[in-house]
């Protein structure tokens, strides 16, 4: 999954404040991992000087360089059990257990709702019904 385009190249995205993304990206292209010095971890991100490529994408009327400054960390594991795109990132830091402490603590879902359908057929009526409940 590829992040943005934002920062300069895109002021309106809802990650960007201040004209800067707030998620961090566009990434630092790096030869190995390491630990920043926020706790975070930095990725190795290979250079097309490396060997990997860029892609060239129109976004609305703007062309963008995509490199792997732009690729957003992934499991191949959990994407492939959950069928899902989840984030994962390595944190070694205070904010971890903080992050923790206010997510266990931010209450009960606001909404709950659930959907099931039956499909009623009778031969006297060629419509279908849904019921919905």
């Amino acid at each position: 999954m590829i992040h943005g385009p934002c920062g300069s190249l895109n002021n309106n995205s809802l990650c960007v404040s201040d004209g800067k993304c707030t998620k961090r990206y566009p990434r630092d292209l790096l030869g190995e991992t390491i630990t920043g010095n926020d706790g975070y971890s930095l990725y190795r991100r290979r250079s097309t000087e490396d060997g990997w490529i860029s892609i060239t994408l129109k976004v609305l009327t703007n062309t963008i360089d995509v490199d792997n400054r732009w690729v957003v960390q992934y499991s191949p594991l959990l994407l492939k059990t959950y069928n899902a795109h989840i984030t994962v990132e390595y944190c070694d830091s205070v904010k971890a257990i903080k992050y923790i402490c206010k997510y266990v603590n931010k209450g009960s879902d606001m909404a709950v709702f659930g959907v099931e359908t039956q499909l009623h057929l009778t031969r006297k009526s060629p419509n279908i019904n849904w019921k919905a409940t």
